[in-house]
């Protein structure tokens, strides 16, 4: 295996600062275990004031805007890096999470029923049901309500539209969060959650030590290869490369609804990949190998 100088791009300016900068240590340790040599940056600027040719290639382990929205990976392609980003028009369709929605609802994966707002007034409410209201372009579970009536949805909007521009207001689904890691085209075992509160947000990913975790899934084998099946769609329905992790709700009935794409998944103690990974037969440091293979760096 051939050993490469690997600038590991983690920290941030964005919401999920301290998970990206948890993930890069984890991430800088497996690299190191596995003989390569690491250099830590924790903002683009340091980048661009490296050398280029210190740096065989860039494992981008940036959470939110910061590294997923598209503008990393188009810069790092300009620049002519080896880079494990998803490849630019797939991290900025899956970041707005309205257009990703749209695009696997066209190859047959249902995504529960919602609205983009971007002013309260403009809501559309029928009778009192539950939402879930949601930024249209975070991560991490990051501003994340739950509405049981009008009246909550309405609050939970205008706090929502404080931090951001617009927001998704989903129709809720009970049932069982479920997630799909998928490296290079390769599917994962599915992980289900159960979150400590009912919903699985910041708090329950990264702060609660009573979340619970089940790889394989705590669903029947059938659902669980049919949401396998549902992950590679979407994944190339929104032109999805390199690794990912695709996030679902399964109902009663076991309809499967697709949430949101992940372009760079966190890489914790706590985070789901690893856990899809260990499942999958792979050592955390073999799964840092395969991303890393995902740049292509062997063939710059």
């Amino acid at each position: 295996m051939s050993k490469y100088n690997v600038a590991v791009l983690m920290g941030g300016y964005s919401a999920e600062r301290e998970v990206s900068l948890n993930s890069g240590q984890a991430v800088s340790k497996a690299l190191q275990n596995l003989g390569h040599e690491v250099m830590q940056v924790n903002d683009i600027k340091v980048l661009q004031a490296t050398p280029k040719e210190q740096i065989d290639v860039v494992f981008n382990i940036l959470h939110g805007a910061d590294g997923e929205d598209g503008q990393v990976a188009a810069w790092l392609n300009k620049q002519g890096y080896a880079h494990t980003s998803c490849d630019y028009v797939g991290a900025c369709i899956s970041w707005h999470k309205d257009l990703a929605k749209v695009l696997v609802e066209k190859v047959g994966v249902k995504t529960p029923s919602s609205q983009l707002v971007s002013n309260v007034e403009k809501l559309v409410m029928t009778d009192d049901q539950a939402w879930i209201v949601k930024p249209a372009c975070e991560g991490s579970s990051v501003g994340l309500y739950k509405a049981e009536n009008q009246q909550q949805l309405i609050k939970a909007v205008e706090s929502s539209l404080q931090e951001t521009d617009e927001v998704l207001v989903e129709t809720y689904i009970d049932g069982v969060e479920c997630t799909v890691g998928i490296v290079d085209g390769e599917v994962l075992p599915v992980v289900s959650i159960k979150p400590a509160s009912e919903l699985y947000d910041y708090q329950a990913k990264y702060q609660s030590s009573s979340t619970q975790y089940q790889c394989p899934a705590d669903l029947p084998e059938a659902w669980q290869q049919q949401l396998q099946a549902d992950a590679l769609k979407a994944y190339q329905a929104l032109h999805l490369s390199a690794w990912c992790r695709i996030d679902f709700i399964v109902d009663e009935q076991g309809n499967r609804w697709f949430l949101e794409a992940n372009t760079t998944p966190g890489m914790t103690t706590t985070s789901l990949l690893p856990k899809a990974a260990k499942q999958h037969g792979w050592s955390f440091e073999q799964l840092v190998e395969r991303i890393l293979q995902c740049s292509g760096v062997a063939d710059v």
